[in-house]
């Protein structure tokens, strides 16, 4: 994922082409012959998408940092917070280490579980203490280990922030019982409202609506639009006549706040460059090996085993 000038540590363990010595040959993300007819046309136009070139983000600067589980109050472990405190910044992942297939695979399985999302970071005093106030988690279920899911505590430069992972908030469904299910989308069947499910994230849609972030991971923070404008630019598609994404120059934050959050009981997410009329289906990634493309709306292949990280960097 692209954000200014920093591309989110990509780690897919099963794009990984293996040698006789058992050390994985990755594969390059970035094949700009491959990438030229991937994306199917864009409806109205009829043209591809292009696009950043190979030189350009491979010369990105790398995001990798380690985050650490959110407790609900009482759950704490002793200490836990004073070493949040102190610790500082940690690799998430650290790639010269990494030598056999094995290591690769545990490093993918960490991304998964633990990378946040960059722009939902946040060193605001009020959301920090809005996560260790009882309040804020009134009426919330933990994990059993005692966790909020979708929350997590990341140490960087600029002190202690707080974050929201990743691949997990929408890959990772858990049931009533606490099982987890990797892969599974976490808005299947409409589990965020479903009696005795997880709530997922609970404080991202404030953070969210405080940065201009839309639902999806956008590569943009958009702070300096007003209200409208925002949203407009996130999901209009002026070339379209009629275009019900119109309706976003008018919308009210409340009526903004009720849509999205009617998507996401839907099992869907309103992904930037989407739609809140007509959001995308939450991908489920068990036994992704055997699709041919992604999305319910098939808008990009899935035949050459760098496919899946392509995709996650794009969205």
């Amino acid at each position: 994922m692209k954000l200014g000038s920093v591309v989110v540590l990509t780690v897919i363990a099963p794009a990984m082409l293996l040698t006789q010595s058992d050390r994985p040959a990755i594969p390059k993300t970035r094949d700009e012959a491959a990438l030229a007819e991937w994306a199917t046309p864009v409806a109205g136009l009829n043209v591809r998408p292009t696009h950043i070139l190979a030189k350009e983000y491979y010369s990105l600067s790398v995001e990798n940092l380690r985050t650490y589980p959110v407790y609900f109050p009482g759950r704490e472990p002793e200490g836990y917070w004073d070493m949040l405190q102190h610790i500082g910044p940690k690799p998430l992942i650290e790639v010269n280490k990494l030598k056999t297939q094995a290591d690769w695979i545990e490093a993918g399985q960490r991304v998964f579980d633990e990378a946040d999302l960059l722009h939902t970071r946040t060193v605001d005093p009020k959301f920090i203490a809005m996560v260790r106030s009882p309040e804020t988690l009134a009426g919330g279920r933990s994990l059993p280990d005692g966790t909020v899911f979708g929350m997590r505590w990341v140490p960087t430069t600029q002190g202690l922030a707080l974050t929201f992972l990743n691949c997990t908030k929408c890959h990772l469904a858990y049931l009533p019982n606490g099982a987890r299910i990797p892969g599974a989308p976490s808005f299947a069947n409409g589990s965020s409202r479903t009696s005795g499910r997880v709530r997922i994230a609970i404080m991202i849609p404030q953070v969210q609506l405080a940065y201009k972030v839309v639902t999806g991971s956008p590569p943009l923070i958009m702070g300096d639009e007003s209200f409208s404008m925002w949203l407009s630019r996130a999901f209009g598609v002026p070339w379209n006549k009629n275009d019900i994404n119109e309706k976003m120059k008018t919308v009210t934050r409340d009526e903004y706040v009720a849509l999205a959050t009617e998507v996401r009981h839907g099992g869907g997410v309103p992904r930037w460059n989407g739609s809140l009329y007509h959001p995308a289906k939450v991908l489920n990634l068990i036994e992704i090996n055997d699709r041919k493309y992604f999305d319910h709306t098939a808008t990009h292949l899935h035949g050459r085993i760098s496919d899946l990280s392509c995709y996650y960097v794009l969205v």
